[in-house]
């Protein structure tokens, strides 16, 4: 590779043609190359050759070898193979090693929780990182090139290694000091470049990779610059005095700005001479790394050389306005750095990173960088500063999430992510209780957001961990906010914890209630979700509390909140109100996010209004609105894919339905969570059931019996609810009446489990076709009215509750139909819960039964 790593902007995807002409697009992340890749060709052969028969492969070398060029240049070459993606996981910024599966889940650019989960319900143990990744990467064809692993090495090997077992069709691409040392590890070890022969001519050094290299980086400051005869001597004597090190060539070359060939000849040899007085433990080109870095460093001026310590500090990269913060109460004069920043990239000090007027500084020199400043004794003071600095950019961009500025405010705080970490790791580390909580709350609704809710966790831990006299309300809210993430990340609610902390949460929950105003955004939200969890009396009060409040914002979080645990009450008018006032007040406050969390439910209302295009509209913009944010979560594409392919059907457009669940299972069935297969098998079974096709039918419900029967996702009452309810219609089909009550039951009592009356709903309308298949046709209209109370809506346009409504009227005529439905509709939540159970109806198989015999 010809320098250690390659800079540029952000591809969103590569293109490939395929044999039919046209294009496809390939996801990636990869940064393109400012500059062109010499030599390295033979390495580039073996890794071809390596991931032939391997999966992992691992770049070796120190620093300045050139291993994170030589990886994307790998990576980039061969890209269009990987039908799901390449991406660029770059951990030098990453200074935590629980924090390596956050940055492999930013990296590939995936939110780390769904976005519509609370709304889907399909499980109660969201999943861990490890999960989700695996969910993502599973069975795709993807590439991640993970950069910089050694100061994590332990970690990423056991990331790498757990990701590898459980996605076929993964490859990584790692670059290290060290192996990871795991099974199928292929090494790839970086030598120096090629270099001429002392009494080499000008031709044959022309053709050595490090020549080449120096010849085209000296080119660019200097034009017109070239190898010959003249110059030849002193060629050789930096390359050769240079070892070949990629990066310590570039330095050089970037001196011909400001000094002759003859001077960094000269200037260099000085340098090689001290290099005796150095550690003799060293690896030479460690050493020879190490001086020709210094050297530069120490050709800068005052100013740049005050610039180029002080932004060592960000490992996440330098802007114009960090890059001025840093330097405040120095000699540098503001006005000037924008021009010093332009020189430290001049002479490959700092390098151009993805995004405008954003700068990267190499680990091998930052790492210089940061030994300067503690050799002053000022590494202390410069980190206080930035601290300082990036607890204020976010408290300026936390409110601006939740307004019309939200994408923007999104961008920067992503952008300068990996900078706010290590302000957070420095507070915590200087016991600064009180900046770490202040910065861990600011930072609470952008990882609410992504989902990164094992963030929010662990650096919400960290921070309470901290004494601070007092405690405080923002510790309180700092607490519940833990509280919050720690259930989202952990098993179903983790009962055994709460039981545990019950008084401990209820104090929490009163000091934050006992407040006339709750204490700004996060103190509002921490407190609405501890007392429904608690299920206070107090929980109703406080959402009116906010949805009457002068917060546009959280009124709608409020309304929100509200129509959600309605809907899954079966109270759909409650549900239609808010969803009016949720949609109205996100769209006034300018909250994208807002929107793609409730337009779920609106498509939900007009789908029960039988506006199906309605529907599909508003499931399509919140689809859009989401992925404004990042890709959705696998949880995300298949609660929306489910909600589509029910719309389909409605719509009578069974083939397309069939399509979508077909793409949908294979997307699964390659995930690492093939459990959301069985949902689908049950409901293409459905559809089977009424094409006739009952064999076919068979097989996929037994493939979602035997499914449910090794695990139990989605909560395990909620798949078992759905699974019965269609072994149940299959049943009545094929004339088993006895089977289709056994199902029957056992979904009636997993559905009412579930404590979801939408789901019981489901079971209820299988029931009335229990009753039909006894010629009870009373019943049908009372059970189907039943579970039109339960879900709190008729529900015109579902087929199976139509085609039941048209058997009833024909037996019943529509007057005495309408009559008995009437009377299930106007039951209470209890009385239509029991209506509905399928065990009231043995009694009339018995008869019917006895009848069939006399």
């Amino acid at each position: 590779a010809t320098t250690t790593t390659a800079a540029g902007t952000t591809a969103a995807g590569t293109a490939t043609t395929t044999a039919a002409g046209t294009r496809q697009a390939r996801p990636s992340n990869l940064p393109a190359p400012l500059t062109s890749f010499i030599g390295r060709d033979g390495d580039l052969a073996r890794i071809d050759t390596l991931f032939a028969a391997g999966r992992l492969v691992t770049v070796l070398g120190p620093g300045g070898a050139g291993k994170t060029r030589l990886a994307v240049e790998a990576a980039r070459r061969h890209r269009h193979e990987y039908r799901d993606g390449a991406w660029m996981i770059d951990l030098a910024s990453v200074t935590e090693p629980a924090k390596v599966g956050a940055a492999v889940l930013a990296g590939i650019g995936l939110r780390g929780g769904a976005l519509f989960e609370a709304s889907a319900r399909l499980r109660d143990d969201p999943a861990g990182e490890l999960d989700v990744l695996a969910d993502q990467l599973g069975g795709r064809e993807s590439l991640l090139v993970v950069d910089n692993c050694e100061h994590l090495i332990d970690a990423v090997a056991h990331l790498i290694a757990a990701l590898l077992a459980r996605c076929a069709g993964l490859r990584v691409l790692a670059t290290s000091r060290e192996p990871l040392a795991i099974d199928g590890e292929a090494l790839v070890p970086l030598g120096p470049l090629t270099l001429p022969e002392p009494d080499a001519d000008v031709e044959q050094a022309r053709r050595t990779a490090s020549v080449r290299l120096f010849a085209e980086r000296a080119a660019a400051v200097r034009p017109g610059f070239d190898v010959d005869e003249r110059n030849l001597g002193e060629v050789l004597r930096v390359v050769r005095g240079l070892d070949g090190m990629p990066l310590a060539l570039e330095l050089a070359a970037a001196r011909l700005r400001t000094l002759s060939l003859a001077g960094l000849s000269d200037g260099l040899s000085d340098r090689f001479r001290l290099l005796v007085t150095g550690s003799r433990t060293a690896l030479p080109r460690h050493r020879t790394l190490g001086a020709v870095i210094a050297w530069s460093w120490e050709l800068l001026n005052e100013h740049e050389r005050t610039l180029a310590e002080r932004v060592s500090i960000l490992p996440g990269g330098v802007t114009l306005a960090s890059a001025s913060a840093l330097c405040a109460g120095t000699a540098v004069p503001a006005a000037e750095i924008p021009e010093l920043l332009a020189g430290l990239v001049d002479r490959s000090l700092l390098q151009l990173a993805p995004g405008p007027g954003r700068y990267r500084m190499l680990e091998t020199i930052r790492e210089y960088g940061l030994a300067r400043l503690a050799e002053q004794g000022a590494l202390t003071g410069v980190r206080d500063l930035t601290a300082r600095y990036f607890a204020e950019l976010v408290a300026r961009h936390d409110p601006l999430l939740r307004g019309p500025e939200q994408l923007d405010a999104l961008h920067v705080l992503r952008a300068e992510y990996d900078n706010v970490l290590a302000a957070l790791r420095h507070l915590c580390d200087t016991r600064d209780a009180g900046g770490a909580i202040g910065l861990a709350v600011n930072l609470t609704w952008y990882w609410q957001m992504l989902g990164r809710h094992p963030d929010a966790a662990y650096w919400l831990g960290e921070a309470v961990a901290l004494p601070a006299e007092p405690p405080g309300v923002e510790r309180d809210i700092a607490e519940g906010v833990l509280l919050l993430n720690t259930i989202a990340t952990q098993s179903a609610l983790i009962s055994d914890s709460i039981v545990e902390r019950r008084e401990e949460l209820r104090a929490l929950t009163g000091r934050l209630l006992s407040r006339p105003e709750l204490p700004g955004f996060a103190g509002a939200l921490t407190a609405l979700r501890l007392a429904s969890l608690e299920g206070t009396e107090a929980s109703p009060a406080i959402i009116q509390r906010l949805a009457d409040g002068p917060d546009v914002w959280l009124a709608g979080l409020a309304h929100l909140f509200r129509a959600q645990s309605a809907e899954n009450d079966g109270h759909l008018d409650q549900v239609r109100g808010d969803v009016t006032a949720a949609l109205e007040r996100f769209v006034r406050a300018g909250d994208r996010w807002g929107q793609a969390a409730a337009l779920p439910l609106r498509a939900l209302l007009r789908q029960y209004d039988g506006d199906l295009d309605g529907a599909l509209a508003d499931l399509n913009e919140a689809k859009r609105l989401a992925r404004e944010f990042g890709s959705l979560s696998l949880s995300d594409e298949f609660f929306i894919d489910l909600r589509w392919i029910d719309l389909h059907v409605r719509l009578g457009e069974t083939a397309r339905a069939t399509e979508m669940i077909a793409s949908a299972r294979e997307r699964a069935l390659r995930s690492a969570s093939p459990e959301l297969a069985i949902l689908l098998d049950a409901r293409e079974a459905g559809l089977l059931v009424r094409a006739g096709d009952l064999e076919r039918a068979r097989e996929l419900i037994e493939s979602a019996e035997t499914g449910l029967s090794e695990q139990r996702p989605f909560g395990g009452d909620h798949g078992q609810a759905l699974v019965g309810s269609v072994r149940a219609t299959l049943c009545l089909e094929l004339g088993d009446g006895p089977g289709a009550e056994e199902a029957l039951g056992r979904a009636y009592a997993e559905a009412v489990g579930s404590r979801d009356l939408p789901i019981v709903a489901t079971v209820a309308v299988t029931v009335a076709e229990l009753a039909a298949s006894y010629g009870h046709y009373r019943d049908v209209a009372v059970v189907l009215g039943a579970a039109a109370r339960l879900r709190g809506a008729h529900d015109r346009t579902d087929p199976q509750v139509r085609t039941l409504s048209g058997r009833g009227r024909a037996a019943l005529g529509g007057e005495c139909f309408a009559e008995a439905y009437e009377t299930g509709w106007q039951l209470d939540a209890p009385a239509a819960l029991s209506r509905a159970d399928p065990a009231l109806l043995r009694g009339a198989a018995d008869g019917a039964a006895r009848s069939r015999v006399e």
